[in-house]
């Protein structure tokens, strides 16, 4: 296969023979390295911009500029005859092609290729492939990239993958006895990396085989002491230990073989075979190498994690590594802890491992002859002992002591601190997989099938949630049916269950998923087993500690404890404060329990208490944040439910914001299992403050739903408190036909039930709605009969959201000296209410009346105001308007410095709220600030973004841009297409 693109150095393509980078503009180049890197998989427009810009210098319309870079990348491509094909799909952009095409993947093949040859013992042709899959690193990779992404993935790649490639051309070279070559190839690559411990080792071991002692001596202490002084006593420390078994007596027994020492007794080599293809755990196995120099010292060694995660394989792999350190044996034995069966007791071990030892036990009557025989017998040997699939510390406690003069190896699906405290071991707990190591490993099994479709790979090897169990178990299962595409297996491995099922075969033990979760299930508690399957109904991610509380109707305190069992037993993850995750596979594996092992009756009152808990600690927020306002009409939580409360308002809203995904999993939930009364309720309690944070989509999405829920129940009211804020919601996006529908209905409801706070407050939005379209005369018809109800029924605080609605109206109407006096009557009423959000809407309103009246300080004064109590209520919409504000009095000013600070700000929050007029208002203004600053080129790109967002927004407004820039056209200038205020009555601003 030939090379056609180059990307380890600059982006170069071949043309004419030859490889050049003179074919696009340095961000083109990056943008289609990293597609090249990424090759066969879609990359989202936002990781792309992420790889290809510095955080602070991305453009201000990625998809927009990405768009315009593709395109030229699509025609150069053909221009140039290049293969392969740039597709954009799902908001991101993929280039197909064949990986070998590209000189990054054509090595990673080659390295494949040979270490295949180097394990089959052929390594001069390893050798020959190594050096030519090494000569593609031409240069420093994805040089036309400077970011931190580029930077991070350079890194390990070269650590990774060129430092390792190395390695094994070097290793060949060792095993062909070419000693020479190997140190002028370890020299070579020292010039970058002379701090690389691993090849100062290969350096070593060169020297010393070429009869080089005396130079390996003075090597080893300058890169000792290098590493010392340079704070690197780990790196220093390693190769203090190769030095020290190089120079020492080699004549060891192979591992795999049983030698006879001076008595008699044999040294046992048993050792199961070591994993095919072992991927990562390079820190862990570092680690391990750390605590067990050569010659090893008595340790104990504990690992820990959850099913399949592949603690025994860690295991093995590491005991075969180290073989050769333990002259006396490696001895293994499976406990059984987790398994059919019953758990392998003490006394069965003593007499396997004298055996082993070729003491026959028979001669040993009693389990305490045996025992002291065992104590003699090692007294002068280091064993290397892997005690594999222990129940718990006591399962190993009676046989530590016998084995206190070797290293010990206990694996465990539970954390073994008691063996910490106990006995000193050092404990670890093995994770799942990183996503590129499982992909690779699934590479290497399924070979040129994973090269014909690789975002079938990251698929299959993302279904197994890094789990090794798993990855082999799908890795076989694809093996088998060599005829099928790779596509077909996700579909089908995606239905529920389907990974954890696979295998399953009741004539053996533990050959699925599943099987091996259910011990680690079977041999919890009965209560604790009840909450880990209740938590599979959880439908959200992360699940806090009072959620958990809830789902099993008992007290937070009991629960905790039952939590830190799941913890202990690796079922369950602890995250940060009092919140926990599931490992993907024991989600869905708990969810099949739950649905298996409960009744329909408990799994229905526990889902309710879940969603009581969940509506109840959003109406504590609710309250605390809009306490002046009024509030969702709420009944009494299940029994068994203490929701959240919060210290103040601003917590509140961190609340809000850091489970907003968890909420709309939640509506999901219960809009799925017919929970219309909790629904709407819940939907209009968390609405503003979602709404606040720039979360549209789900406020405009989640409202139609509390208006089919109110329906369902029949609840009229509800109906037209749920049908107003779905107005509101369709006024915050400019669709005004659709909100002016809504409050007609809203408003029909509220005259059947004669209900006159209903009545007062769609009034008030419909009169919003009317003036933000220009008809003052119509705003002000409503507005003034809102206005009637208001001091009516006595409510100070819609009294005063309609004044500052007046004054709204007044002002965009042009009727700024009459808007002033209104808006100030609002302001202080609100004043007197204390809500920092309703103080800053008034404020921002008069700043923008002032300015409108020509007071440039006066409105400086009250922005100024505004943003503070705006910013506290995190009004990213209204603050965004604010700082515009600022910014156009600070232009008129002859300020250019603040006008751009604060209409940069303005475009940044505005965005943040996904507020496309405000921000077009906003990209428009600081269009103006740069001409006048002489950074036309900049000028016209805002101005581009304002264009359009005004023209999907099919705002007039579009129409003297853009004969602004044909005027001052260039053939450069972007295109984009965009995508696409008010009260509740529930209260002002409520959604």
């Amino acid at each position: 296969m030939n090379t056609y693109f180059k990307i380890l150095g600059q982006t170069r393509v071949l043309v004419n023979g030859a490889f050049t980078d003179e074919w696009g503009t340095l961000k083109e180049r990056g943008v289609f390295a990293v597609l090249l890197l990424h090759i066969g998989r879609a990359v989202p427009a936002r990781i792309l911009a992420e790889w290809v810009w510095p955080v602070d210098k991305s453009p201000q319309d990625i998809a927009a500029t990405l768009s315009t870079y593709s395109t030229r990348i699509r025609n150069a491509l053909k221009r140039l005859g290049l293969p392969g094909q740039l597709r954009t799909e799902d908001g991101g952009y993929r280039f197909v092609a064949d990986p070998e095409t590209v000189d990054y993947h054509a090595f990673q093949r080659a390295v494949r290729d040979a270490r295949r040859h180097g394990k089959a013992g052929d390594h001069e042709h390893a050798c020959e492939i190594m050096e030519a899959a090494l000569g593609l690193w031409e240069d420093r990779p994805l040089a036309d990239l400077d970011t931190d992404r580029a930077d991070n993935w350079r890194r390990v790649a070269i650590r990774d993958e060129w430092l390792s490639a190395t390695d094994g051309l070097l290793y060949g070279l060792y095993k062909r006895a070419e000693f020479e070559e190997m140190l002028r190839v370890a020299k070579s690559a020292q010039f970058e990396h002379d701090g690389d411990v691993l090849l100062a080792k290969r350096r070593l071991q060169a020297l010393y085989s070429l009869g080089r002692g005396e130079e390996g001596v003075q090597y080893f202490f300058d890169f000792y002491r290098r590493a010392k002084d340079e704070d690197r006593p780990e790196q220093a420390d390693e190769l203090r230990r190769f030095h020290d078994r190089l120079v020492a007596d080699d004549a060891r027994p192979a591992a795999g073989s049983a030698a006879a020492a001076p008595d008699g007794v044999l040294s046992p080599r048993h050792l199961p075979y070591d994993v095919d293809g072992f991927a990562g755990r390079h820190d862990l196995l570092a680690r391990m190498d750390d605590l067990v120099p050569a010659p090893p010292r008595p340790r104990l060694v504990a690992l820990d994690g959850p099913p399949g995660v592949g603690k025994t394989a860690l295991a093995v792999h590491w005991a075969h590594r180290v073989a050769d350190r333990f002259p006396h044996g490696v001895w293994f034995v499976n406990l059984n802890g987790f398994g059919e069966g019953v758990p392998v007791a003490d006394e069965e071990v003593v007499t396997r491992l004298l055996e082993s030892l070729s003491v026959s036990a028979d001669c040993l009557p009693t389990a305490d002859a045996r025992r002291r025989k065992l104590v003699d017998v090692l007294s002068t040997r280091r064993l290397l002992v892997i005690l594999d699939n222990a129940v718990d510390g006591r399962h190993v406690g009676g046989l530590l002591p016998l084995l206190s003069g070797c290293v010990v190896v206990v694996t465990s699906r539970v954390r073994l601190s008691d063996l910490s405290l106990r006995h000193g071991a050092r404990c670890f707990t093995v994770t799942p997989l990183e996503p590129e190591l499982a992909t690779g490993w699934l590479c290497d099994r399924l070979g040129a099938r994973a090269d014909v479709e690789p975002g079938a790979v990251d698929d299959l090897a993302s279904l197994a949630c890094g789990l090794p169990l798993a990855l082999g178990i799908i890795g076989e299962y694809v093996a088998a049916q060599p005829g099928k595409s790779l596509g077909e297996f996700v579909t089908r491995l995606r239905e529920r269950g389907a990974v954890l099922r696979l295998g399953s075969d009741s004539t053996h033990a533990i050959r699925s998923v599943r099987a091996a979760i259910d011990c680690s299930y079977l041999a919890l508690r009965p209560g604790v087993r009840r909450l880990f399957r209740l938590l599979g109904s959880y439908p959200g991610l992360v699940i806090q500690h009072g959620v958990a509380a809830s789902l099993a109707g008992l007290p937070e305190s009991e629960v905790h404890d039952q939590l830190e069992a799941l913890v202990w037993a690796r079922l369950l993850e602890a995250r940060e404060g009092d919140r926990y995750a599931f490992h993907d596979l024991l989600r869905n594996y708990a969810a099949e329990r739950v649905e298996e092992d409960e009744e329909f009756e408990e799994r229905e009152w526990a889902a309710r208490r879940m969603i009581d808990w969940f509506l109840h600690s959003c109406n504590n927020a609710d309250r605390l944040i809009f306490a002046s306002k009024l509030s969702v009409p709420m009944f009494e939580p299940s029994a068994g439910v203490t929701p959240l409360t919060f210290p103040d308002a601003e917590t509140a809203m961190d609340w809000y914001a850091r489970e907003r995904g968890e909420l709309v999993a939640l509506v999901d939930f219960a809009v799925e299992n017919s929970f219309d009364e909790h629904l709407w309720r819940l939907i209009n309690c968390i609405g503003e403050v979602m709404m606040r944070l720039g979360f549209k989509d789900e406020v405009l999405r989640s409202m139609g739903v509390a208006v089919r829920a109110t329906r369902s129940v029949g609840d009229r009211f509800a109906e037209g408190g749920s049908l107003c804020n779905l107005g509101l919601a369709h006024s915050r996006f400019y669709d005004y036909d659709e909100a002016e529908r809504c409050y007609r209905a809203a408003h029909g409801i509220f005259l059947e039930i004669d209900h006159r706070m209903g009545l007062a407050t769609v009034l008030r939005n419909m009169g919003e709605r009317r003036g933000a379209i220009g008809d003052t005369a119509g705003a002000l018809e409503h507005l003034e009969q809102a206005l009637a109800l208001a001091r009516r029924e006595g409510d100070p605080h819609l009294e005063a959201s309609v004044l500052q609605r007046i004054g709204e109206a007044l002002r965009i109407g042009g009727r700024v000296d009459e808007a002033i006096t209104q808006l100030r009557l609002g302001w202080m009423l609100w004043e007197r209410l204390g809500d920092a959000g309703d103080i800053g809407v008034s404020l921002s309103s008069l700043a923008a009346a002032h300015y409108e009246q020509g007071d440039h300080f006066g409105a400086l004064s009250f922005a100024h105001r505004a943003i503070v109590m705006l910013g506290q209520a995190r009004d990213f919409a209204l603050e965004g308007q604010t700082c515009t504000t600022l910014a156009t009095v600070h232009r008129d000013l002859g300020d250019l410095e603040k006008a751009e600070f604060y209409a940069a700000r303005a475009v940044l929050l505005t965005r943040q709220a996904q507020d496309p007029k405000r921000q077009a208002g906003a990209q428009d203004l600081l269009g103006q600030v740069r001409w006048r600053q002489g950074r036309h080129r900049e000028a016209r790109e805002c101005w581009g973004l304002a264009l359009g967002l005004y023209s999907g927004l099919g705002d007039s407004r579009a129409d003297g841009i853009r004969a602004q820039l044909a005027e001052w056209a260039e053939p450069d200038v972007p295109r984009r297409r965009a995508s696409g205020e008010g009260s509740s009555i529930w209260g002002v601003e409520k959604l």
